[in-house]
């Protein structure tokens, strides 16, 4: 190029990009034409911009991206016209692996091959971009770890920010553009989740040595991403980001030093397949911003975790119409046949008449005392009466004692006492031990054990429930309803003296961290132990385990087999 023609290099976009005033120094260094970075496991991350989640201990991902850009790097005069491409397509495939260590740190790995590159080379310079073929690109490191996050699980609403960076080591080729100088970028990752939708943002600053190209500065930038994730249906997420660097050490900020891209695109995983596909355009035309550029890949990451089902809402009842008239007064004794039976309570007689209080059937009771020469008893029909007080010389003459009744759990019975030659009926009430409750045995009341819930079972040396013990989501506060379970195991442990020791192990299923998970498993087993404790049970033949998610019962991938796995179990201990 001569004095007489004025030619300029733009390392951009054909979006207007502002012009340089020299051709390139045919001694000046290259530099990595590549502005798109891919992170390591895209399945937790958005596309360039990093998320603040790592996966859970040892969680691995091995993904392969194609990436594709057009026009990336064009020759043009003062006026802005184009004149050529120096490069008019470069395809490069990024194979990313990411491995997640102790559920706070995750070390990532790019290595990108150049595939096909073409153009018509840099006029004047020793750089020859247009004419590089296959080649490796600068391997870059993204060592991150977590700060802090409010969430338990990847997918549950809260913030979260890490820290990471970008260590590109110069295994590529210089004067093709596909390497620079050794580079390290750290950065901050800050992200919410709110209803399902991710947004994220990232800003850092890449260090390098610095050159020049007249008025385009190459030194150390101050990069910036901005992006958003919704979950479509199951599997499915829609991605958009917006990405860019600016020259702080520049002269002035134009656009030739500040490349800005939007990309948008899709990402479908089933199990531990993951695929993703998106497109983009250059916004600002900066060096290495094409016209457009699109990228698909393949590969495996960790599972996704399926979200709790919502409960199902409780449809409103429909309102009941108007009830009719239970009874009316002319009409009471046929409306009202349910008239409580007559009884005998301390030597009186209570009985009960019917009447229509406002449309409702009403029984009065009524007490009377029986007159003298009769007693409280039972007469020919067996109704609760006043019989003649029977002429007896021993207890086993008086044989009219009314019937036992049941009334809040509290047995009464009629014992039958010859006194002064007549027989009276002295009540006797009985409070139902627990475990058993006043009902009918042959038709007589009595107490009677309850529904078993809990037993002994020989062969597998474990205390059989068949409930499960209920704790308040997220806690170790048991549940009331659980009481009468736990009652009835410290009442099996009472009636069973020769178990000796009992291990109460506490299990949840795989969904957040593992720790979390061991340590909420560990405080409900303990929760369990101190209720028992509180019940009579020895301490000392009681030991609590919480083993969080690592001995499942049932699949782990669907809720039916997430519920069986968060359980309170019972094991014989001494035997073991």
């Amino acid at each position: 190029m001569n004095g007489s023609r004025k030619s300029v290099v733009t390392m951009a976009a054909a979006l207007g990009a502002t012009a340089l005033l020299a051709p390139l120094n045919a001694s000046a260094q290259g530099f990595e034409l590549q502005q798109f970075n891919p992170m390591p496991n895209p399945s937790g991350n958005l596309f360039s911009t990093s998320s603040a989640d790592v996966g859970q201990h040892l969680d691995w991902s091995a993904v392969a991206i194609f990436n594709y850009s057009n026009d990336p790097l064009v020759l043009r005069n003062s006026d802005g016209d184009r004149l050529d491409s120096v490069v008019s397509d470069h395809a490069t495939t990024h194979l990313l692996v990411s491995l997640a260590l102790l559920d706070r740190f995750e070390l990532g790995l790019d290595l990108p091959f150049v595939v096909w590159q073409r153009g018509s080379g840099i006029p004047g310079g020793e750089q020859a971009p247009g004419e590089g073929g296959f080649g490796v690109g600068d391997i870059r490191v993204v060592p991150k770890v977590q700060i802090f996050s409010t969430r338990e699980s990847a997918e549950d609403n809260g913030v979260a920010l890490a820290a990471l960076a970008d260590v590109f080591i110069p295994t590529g080729n210089e004067e093709s553009l596909q390497g620079g100088d050794f580079r390290v970028g750290p950065r901050l990752a800050f992200d919410a989740i709110v209803g399902g939708p991710r947004i994220a943002a990232n800003v850092g600053y890449l260090y390098r040595p610095g050159t020049s190209y007249e008025n385009l500065t190459i030194d150390d930038t101050l990069g910036w991403n901005l992006g958003v994730e919704v979950p479509i249906i199951e599997g499915l997420r829609a991605t958009a980001e917006a990405y860019g660097k600016i020259t702080p050490l520049a002269d002035a900020i134009v656009a030739e030093d500040s490349p800005t891209e939007l990309v948008g695109g899709a990402k479908y995983q089933i199990g531990n397949v993951l695929m993703l596909a998106g497109a983009g355009v250059g916004l600002i035309s900066g060096y290495g911003t094409p016209d457009w550029r699109a990228f698909a890949g393949v590969g495996w990451a960790p599972a996704l975790s399926s979200p709790a089902p919502e409960p199902e809402p409780t449809p409103e009842p429909e309102p009941e119409p108007e009830p009719e008239p239970e009874c009316r007064a002319a009409s009471v004794e046929l409306d009202c046949p349910d008239v409580p039976a007559a009884s005998c309570e301390e030597g009186q007689l209570t009985s009960y008449v019917a009447a229509c209080e406002e449309g409702a059937c009403a029984y009065r009771e009524a007490t009377t005392t029986c007159g003298e020469g009769t007693v409280c008893g039972t007469d020919e029909e067996g109704q609760a009466a006043c019989v003649a007080r029977a002429e007896c010389e021993v207890d086993g003459d008086c044989t009219n004692a009314p019937s036992p009744t049941c009334e809040d759990n509290t047995l009464t019975t009629y014992a039958g006492m010859c006194a002064e030659g007549s027989c009276e009926y002295a009540p006797a009430t009985t409070t139902c031990e627990e475990g058993f409750e006043c009902g009918l045995t042959r038709g007589v009341p009595a107490c009677v054990q309850k529904t078993e819930l809990v037993k002994i079972d020989e062969e597998t040396k474990r205390i059989e429930i068949s409930e499960i013990v209920y704790f308040a989501t997220g806690s170790d506060e048991i549940e009331e309803r659980s009481f009468e379970l736990l009652n009835q195991v410290a009442q099996v442990l009472e009636n069973n003296p020769q178990v000796e020791a009992v291990r109460i192990e506490g299990h949840t299923d795989n969904v957040g961290r593992r720790a979390s998970n061991v340590d909420l498993s560990q405080r409900r087993a303990e929760s369990v132990r101190t209720y028992l404790i509180n019940r009579g049970i020895v301490a000392e033949r009681l030991s609590a385990q919480g083993f969080g998610p690592d001995r499942p019962v049932a699949d782990n991938g669907t809720a039916t087999g997430r519920g069986k796995n968060r359980r309170v179990e019972f094991h014989i201990a001494d035997d073991e």
